[in-house]
């Protein structure tokens, strides 16, 4: 006993040096009645496996009683008072939501405890638009496990963002908030969940995707929140083997694809835990060990490679009750990737484009949770993320190190993109804390009210020196694929010479949002509750030079009410009113600093033709010779002293761009309505109808009033202004999100979820290969302020239709149960557009004749965008998939059970095109239009002819012409996942 004794004050010593970030529990409030009447002094105790002993509340004046802060999971609930019958209702509580529990208490005839099995789910009860999973539900279903496809699973959800990002209700991808263990795992400038998780460790998972409380902050798309396991008096684990095969996929309907390899991957999880002082001190800890190999080839060139994957993960965490109302909980994980033979920055047509990737992360976080009386409640969080990588070329020499684009076909070659293990290493960290309190409130008056009041303050630090190549350097032109051999052609008339040297080295930059909040669930009668909470963030911070950047804040109010029709639960409306703001990105904020960030120059090549169309294959000149012979010109011409051959204003921080006023968060209004109904005990459904609008976005403005700069070298260039406008910009999302699930019987099960969206607008905000993107807003205007500029239309990541709707069957047998369950997933086709760029300009080499004449700008544009034809106007192909799960879990000794979990993605094997991201949309104008490239109808010049946008409309073939392979696909990226197998084994105890 001593030494038990003894460990939990060393534990209770270490944990208490807490700060004091985002919940990782969920509530519970209710009314108890009598004859319909409020019934107060009822003594309520939850207890649940997933809690270390019991709490106790006791109903107020109004009957209410107040649950916050419980750890997920199953809860048993006890009503009792004196002369009443007592009484016991299950409950379950889900993370980041409230959940509700009515009673009416009858008066005793006998000694009789009354059991209520019966309570709606949270989906139902919240005007929150929320959905949530189980670890259960997840392993059943035929999906992936991790922490995106779980998202993926969910309404309003879609992967439409680039690189395949998620996106919710229509924000972009990097603006959506991931937690796991109330921790903030976004990485710092996509704001894509980082793999700091094992996949079985993870308890459930909850998705918001609208009407979200003022609790939460800094985003304008959705919170998806995860918690992992967390021992409990008993001990418990598993084992599992995840066996995939490159052979185990079927080929796509890319009829360049070559064959998968042949090769067993594993992917090893294990998971314990269990108590080492009962009620007292639990432990959890968790592993994972990946070594993949997977089939990819290159585009265009379809070259074969291997792709490979290790990745190693661990979790420790430790909770403990100190005393009868004060617990703490700690929480380790620490992740190691490394990929061999990675692809960055777009897609490559070669193999000597391929890099190596390591990036290790950890994380850190320690909770307090207090019940300080039976009405109030204390909890405070300080966390730690740390994210550190390498990847890209791995000599900085001048011919190696140089990255070759080909800006018509949209692919690059000859070198990785970005500089790996000769720079230094990128880190992108956060750390925040957080202290919050909760306060309950019944009377007869003015009903119930569960107050939550917190402040919290978040950082985002960032050191990346962010070299764009191994050399600095990048030759634009055109690439030549002969007999299997690569080449590559520069031509005066397009070809430039792009240097991106990094002045300094970075400092670290600091971006932070300092936060206070309350809350209010008031609960007036049977019939209506409401919600309402105001939130209020103060932005601030340094770029990674140093200088102060952002000085902002806003109030962002939230409002919600919820209207029952009977009383009981069973139909309820709802209605929210929100405000979101947030936080300012890393990438505007930094965009001026002259540490970290690179200067941009674009120089025009003057030398002779290289690998022309009137040059003979015999004669082509390889790429190595190419590279000497331009930078030969280049540096003869003066190389990058040489002002006179830039084709643009150069983008040099701290120089060309400048910040007038410090920079705001992008904010968004949201407007909800909603209708929910529990049929009985067997299901619900819940559909709600959501209203987003944006505003304050990133731009760049560059007049004649804006002024001009001097370099470095003394040379004076255009300058424009970051700022954030909303004039003239938009970016709205209609949205119907639909959910639901019904219960047979005890073995068949049926859920899904459908959603229509509509997203149109003309700020697209981000980019593959850019995490957040400027928008031009009077930027150049005498050039670029034409409609076909920025056209008002469907945005890239507008998905008209989605659907997930799964069929679950559990068969007990006498040698064990079985599981099937069928997933039909449906998404409608997703857009692009035919853009392009053209030069404006008067007297310009590819501008036209009645071009735009030079105001007085140092630089005018060389290219500026050019729709022709509406945003969005083409569609891929509309996508459904079956797939299957078959599962066999068989009891052995002592609890413990042996499980078999196969997966068949896409049964039917069908071929639909999904991703725009790899079909070719090349449009050739005048400008990017070389001698080997054709208008139809220019007669003997062969070349596009140029046109003024303010007077002139553009005819197909005669001043654009799609590309020859304008709507393919250039690489097996662009098809759905084709059928494929897969099978986990294990045992859980």
């Amino acid at each position: 006993m001593p030494r038990r004794i003894a460990l939990l004050v060393l534990v209770s010593l270490t944990l208490a040096s807490v700060a004091l970030a985002q919940s990782t529990t969920g509530s519970l409030v209710g009314t108890v009645t009598s004859d319909g009447n409020p019934l107060p002094g009822v003594t309520v105790t939850a207890s649940s496996p997933s809690m270390q002993g019991t709490r106790t509340a006791t109903t107020g004046d109004a009957g209410g009683y107040s649950f916050p802060a419980l750890p997920p999971g199953l809860y048993t609930l006890s009503f009792e008072l004196s002369g009443m019958q007592r009484v016991e209702k299950r409950v379950t509580i889900a993370v980041s939501q409230a959940s509700r529990a009515d009673v009416a208490l009858n008066v005793a005839s006998v000694s009789e405890t009354l059991t209520v099995t019966s309570a709606a789910p949270p989906a139902v009860e919240t005007t929150e638009v929320a959905a949530n999973f189980t670890t259960q539900q997840i392993n059943e279903l035929p999906i992936g496990r991790t922490i995106d496809d779980i998202t993926r699973l969910a309404p309003g959800v879609n992967e439409a963002g680039p690189n395949n990002q998620i996106v919710i209700s229509g924000a972009n991808s990097y603006d959506n908030l991931f937690l796991v263990d109330g921790v903030i795992v976004n990485e710092n400038l996509r704001g894509q969940p980082n793999p700091l998780y094992i996949e079985d460790a993870i308890q459930e998972t909850t998705v918001l995707t609208g009407g979200i409380s003022a609790e939460f902050g800094r985003f304008t798309g959705g919170v998806v929140s995860s918690i992992t396991k967390s021992g409990g008096n008993d001990f418990s684990g598993s084992i599992r083997d995840s066996l995939t095969n490159p052979s185990w996929s079927d080929k796509t309907g890319y009829a360049a694809q070559t064959d998968p390899i042949d090769d067993l991957n594993s992917s090893y999880e294990g998971t314990f835990g269990g108590r080492i002082i009962r009620d007292r001190l639990w432990f959890f800890t968790a592993g994972r060990y990946t070594k993949s190999d997977l089939s990819r080839q290159t585009t265009l060139t379809n070259l074969p490679y291997v792709f490979g994957t290790k990745d190693t993960r661990f979790e420790a965490k430790f909770t403990s009750q100190i005393t009868d109302r004060n617990s703490l909980v700690a929480t380790y994980i620490n992740s190691k990737e490394q990929r061999s033979n990675n692809v960055s920055g777009g897609s490559v047509v070669d193999l000597a484009s391929l890099a190596p990737y390591n990036r290790p992360r950890t994380l850190l976080s320690l909770d307090y949770n207090g019940v300080l009386t039976d009405r109030f409640l204390l909890e405070g969080q300080y966390s730690r993320m740390n994210d550190k990588f390498t990847n890209g070329a791995e000599t900085r020499d001048l011919i190696n190190g140089t990255l070759l684009i080909d800006d018509d076909a949209g692919v690059r070659g000859w070198s990785p993109t970005f500089c790996g293990s000769p720079c230094p290493a990128k880190e992108r960290n956060n750390n925040s804390w957080l202290a919050k309190g909760s306060y309950f409130l019944s009377t007869k008056s003015a009903g119930n009210h569960a107050l939550v009041a917190g402040v919290e303050e978040f950082h985002q630090l960032r050191n990346e020196n962010n070299f764009q190549s191994g050399s600095d350097f990048r030759i634009h032109g055109n690439f030549i694929f002969v007999n299997g051999q690569e080449f590559f052609t520069v031509d005066p008339d397009f070809s430039q010479i792009e240097w991106d040297p990094v002045p300094a080295l970075s400092q670290t930059s600091d971006f932070a949002v300092r936060s206070v909040y309350v809350n209010d669930r008031w609960d007036l009668n049977a019939h209506w509750n409401f919600n309402a909470g105001v939130r209020y963030d103060k932005d601030f911070g340094q770029d990674q030079a140093g200088n102060k950047t952002v000085d902002d804040s806003a109030f962002s109010p939230r409002l919600a009410a919820n209207y029952d029709i009977a009383g009981n639960g069973h139909h309820r409306f709802s209605a929210t009113y929100g405000k979101y703001v947030s936080k300012v990105d890393q990438g505007p904020a930094d965009n001026t600093s002259t540490a970290g960030r690179y200067a941009s120059y674009y120089f025009n090549y003057g030398g002779p033709v290289i690998n022309g169309p009137d040059t003979p294959v015999s004669q082509y000149v390889p790429i190595p010779a190419l590279i000497q012979q331009v930078f030969a010109w280049f540096q003869g011409a003066g190389g990058t002293s040489n002002a006179d051959l830039l084709a643009d204003t150069p983008n040099i921080p701290g120089t060309t761009l400048r910040f007038d006023h410090t920079l705001r968060a992008p904010s968004m209004t949201e407007i909800t309505l909603g209708y929910a109904m529990q049929f009985a005990t067997n299901g619900y459904i819940r559909v709600d109808a959501i209203h987003r609008n944006w505003k304050d976005f990133y731009v760049v403005r560059r007049t004649l009033e804006t002024g001009t700069a001097l370099s470095p070298s003394g040379d004076e260039f255009d300058q424009g202004v970051i700022e954030n406008a909303s004039s003239g910009l938009s970016r709205k999302y209609e949205g119907l999100q639909l959910q639901g699930s019904y219960r047979f019987r005890p073995a068949l099960t049926f859920g899904g979820n459908y959603t229509y969206g509509k997203l149109r607008g003309n700020v697209e905000g981000e980019s593959a290969s850019f995490a957040t993107t400027f928008t031009d807003f009077h930027n150049y205007p005498e050039y670029e302020d034409f409609a076909q500029n920025k056209p008002v239309g469907y945005l890239g990541a507008d998905m008209r239709h989605r659907a997930n709707l799964w069929l679950g069957y559990d068969l007990n047998t006498g040698f064990g149960r079985f599981n099937l369950s069928l997933l039909e997933r449906y998404h409608s086709a997703l857009s692009y557009s035919e853009s392009a760029t053209i030069d404006v300009r008067a007297g310009a080499a590819n501008g036209p004749a009645n071009g735009i004449v030079n105001p007085g700008y140092q630089t005018p544009p060389s290219q500026v965008t050019y729709f022709f034809s509406d945003r969005g106007a083409f569609r891929l192909d509309d996508i459904t998939a079956t797939d299957l799960g078959i599962n066999y879990y068989l009891p052995v000794l002592h609890g413990a059970q042996l499980f078999v979990e196969g997966d068949i993605l896409n049964l039917w094997n069908e071929q639909g095109l999904e991703d725009p991201d790899f079909v070719n949309t090349t449009i050739l104008t005048r400008r990017n239009n070389s001698a080997s490239g054709r208008c139809l109808q220019t007669n003997t010049t062969n070349r596009c002819l140029a046109f003024n946008p303010f007077t002139d409309t553009p005819v197909e073939g005669v001043n654009f012409q799609k590309g020859p392979i304008f709507g393919q696909p250039t690489s097996s990226n662009a098809y759905q996942t084709p059928r494929t197998y897969r099978v986990s084994v294990g045992v859980k105890f």
